[in-house]
């Protein structure tokens, strides 16, 4: 087994439960292509999905001053297809990302080799187009989609269509994507890819509004009055009860991480500007989340621990 000299990770299911299944040894290192020296509080990032993008699995761990390469060891259901994403994160909401690592089911232990983090643009709700043997991350922001692959990521600019939506490259019209509900028809340089098919989770954080019951195990005041906003195109609106906040967020699997907030200025009752203030400070550390749909329950997580919790 390659000598685990950076970064050892072990996956512990946080997502979703799992039945009771065989389980195999998925191991690798992930290489930062920029030469930098990373932060203290540069965060990796390991995430797990399922054939339906829902994450199965998830770690974090601070890297504490270790540099790239970041090796990783994990256990993982042996008879599932998954899909493996890694990368770091840094206090400013720069993230560096591989591109989704498909893994078919097998019971021997499986050597990933080295993977290649890229830096990752804003994608907003980043979801999957499984074409043939190859993933494609997808993110849709207002007016425009990302695809990354290939280690690049092309942005691509709405156009009319008699029907479905349709978007092409500013840079390149030979490259476009036309989406028809769950599928689509992807061209890159003039290429058309095989069938492509749209993958969104069914558990979805932008479906509906969450009112945050909790910031850091702390009850909120007046629950009824907050909200929490998720929308696809990679917007966020939030209030704990005094004060409007707006900004970005992006989601890449379990991985979550929420951009710079913007907010109004009112002067706030006491105790609710300590929870805002509170909150605010949380949402900066967020890094992944959990849903649980049959109980209409939405956590955030900061380094594997809850920091906010809401409900439907």
């Amino acid at each position: 087994m390659r000598h685990l000299f950076a970064l050892a990770l072990a996956l512990s299911t946080s997502a979703m439960p799992l039945a009771a299944s065989e389980m195999r040894e998925i191991f690798g290192e992930v290489m930062l292509l920029e030469r930098m020296a990373l932060p203290d509080d540069t965060v990796f990032m390991l995430d797990i999905t399922d054939a339906r993008d829902q994450s199965v699995a998830s770690s974090r761990r601070q890297t504490a001053g270790t540099q790239s390469p970041f090796a990783f060891q994990v256990e993982a259901p042996a008879d599932a297809l998954l899909v493996l994403r890694a990368g770091l994160r840094m206090g400013d909401d720069s993230i560096w990302l591989s591109e989704p690592v498909g893994i078919e089911p097998d019971s021997e232990p499986l050597d990933l080799g080295t993977i290649r983090a890229l830096r990752t643009p804003r994608m907003g709700f980043a979801s999957l187009l499984s074409c043939g043997n190859t993933l494609i991350e997808i993110g849709f922001l207002p007016d425009e989609v990302r695809l990354r692959l290939n280690e690049q990521v092309i942005t691509m600019q709405t156009e009319p269509a008699a029907s479905g939506a349709h978007f092409v490259a500013a840079d390149n019209p030979s490259s476009s994507i036309h989406l028809k509900e769950t599928s689509a028809i992807v061209r890159i340089d003039g290429a058309e890819l095989s069938e492509c098919t749209l993958i969104r989770p069914e558990a979805d954080l932008t479906q509906g509004v969450w009112n945050i019951s909790a910031i850091n195990d702390k009850p909120t005041q007046f629950p009824s009055r907050t909200e929490l906003v998720f929308y696809p195109d990679g917007r966020m609106s939030a209030t704990v009860g005094c004060n409007r906040m707006i900004g970005g967020f992006r989601r890449h699997g379990g991985m979550l991480s929420i951009g710079r907030v913007a907010s109004t200025m009112m002067a706030c009752p006491e105790g609710l500007d300590t929870q805002e203030r509170n909150f605010a400070q949380a949402l900066e550390r967020v890094d992944g989340y959990r849903l649980d749909t049959d109980a209409g329950r939405l956590t955030l997580m900061a380094g594997g621990k809850a920091v906010i919790q809401a409900r439907k």
